[in-house]
């Protein structure tokens, strides 16, 4: 008997679980455009073998379904953070969409919707070389918040140092580039 097959001590209810899992992860392929629903459908099935292909395409449909919604709330969270930092100035409204982009615009719970784009975010209110030049001070305070997350904690000291190397950008700002470097390096 495979991983994949049933396993003898596993409970219906576990089954259960397990396919709304898998319809969940394929339906979130779907979405990526990695698969089609075939491909989706297949290995929902290879997964988690032994249930009719109604049930598979009930339990991917439904999940499709969570997904949609949740896509709904994530471009309304991205629509107001946009709103907010729009009323930020350059630096810090081009960190703050920056900064969700390389952090988590990759994740599952984005469901595929990508990266923001700040020319259409900030377009009309600075030039494309004005959210360059933003974006190449953003990534320079976020990558040296990420090699600070390296050494033992300081934060008052890390905070001075980075108001210092990284004038204007709020302390908001260098908090979450040094909260990423400590995340990451614990």
């Amino acid at each position: 008997m495979s991983s994949k097959d049933q396993r003898p001590e596993e409970s219906q209810e576990e089954r259960e679980s397990r396919l709304r899992s898998a319809a969940s992860h394929h339906g979130g392929r779907i979405v990526e455009g990695r698969y089609d629903l075939e491909d989706a459908l297949e290995q929902i099935q290879d997964t988690v073998p032994g249930f009719p292909r109604e049930r598979y395409e009930t339990e991917l449909d439904e999940a499709l379904e969570r997904i949609y919604e949740a896509q709904l709330g994530v471009l309304a969270r991205e629509e107001k953070m946009i709103a907010e930092v729009r009323e930020l100035d350059l630096n810090n409204a081009v960190f703050a969409i920056h900064y969700f982009n390389r952090r988590y615009s990759g994740h599952v719970s984005q469901y595929g919707l990508g990266r923001i784009n700040l020319v259409e975010a900030l377009g009309d209110l600075y030039s494309r070389e004005q959210i360059a030049g933003a974006v190449a001070r953003a990534d320079a305070l976020i990558d040296e918040g990420i090699r600070m997350g390296i050494g033992p904690w300081n934060s008052e000291a890390d905070m001075g140092h980075l108001r210092q190397a990284h004038p204007g950008f709020s302390d908001r700002a260098l908090g979450e580039a040094l909260d990423w470097g400590h995340l990451i390096h614990r």
